[in-house]
């Protein structure tokens, strides 16, 4: 069981930081290790953001290319990662203010606010139950 108390939670303003970043990239990784389902590829999660705020400075900016070009968002375009997906909803409570809830009840939220499509929802939920996550 992950101890909350190792992390730190930060606000939406403190986001752009390299500190929440990488209290992000532990928990992600920490939430791969506890899903048993941990891959190399994981220790690169984000890579990108801390350099890209280097160089585009906005941290908006930083956010939507991140979204866009990671398979991990629903925001991307192709064939989407639902299992990191699905980690990264489920560490967003242990960084982020903002993100109290569990990977499903935020699939559950996001359907419900129609931010969600009904098709992403079941490819999500059919992730997050075959990683043995629980509401």
């Amino acid at each position: 069981m992950i101890n909350e108390k190792k992390f730190k939670k930060f606000d939406k303003s403190q986001r752009s930081s390299f500190s929440y970043w990488f209290n992000h990239w532990k928990a992600f990784n920490m939430v791969a290790m506890e899903l048993h389902v941990w891959k190399l590829k994981y220790l690169f999660h984000d890579i990108e953001k801390p350099w890209l705020k280097l160089i585009l400075r906005d941290y908006a900016k930083v956010q939507k290319w991140h979204r866009l070009h990671n398979a991990h968002h629903l925001e991307f375009q192709d064939k989407k990662d639902w299992e990191a997906m699905v980690i990264d909803w489920e560490c967003g409570r242990y960084t982020k203010l903002a993100a109290p809830r569990t990977a499903i009840e935020e699939a559950m939220y996001m359907l419900e606010k129609h931010e969600m499509c009904y098709n992403d929802y079941c490819n999500f939920i059919r992730t997050a139950m075959k990683l043995g996550l629980k509401k």
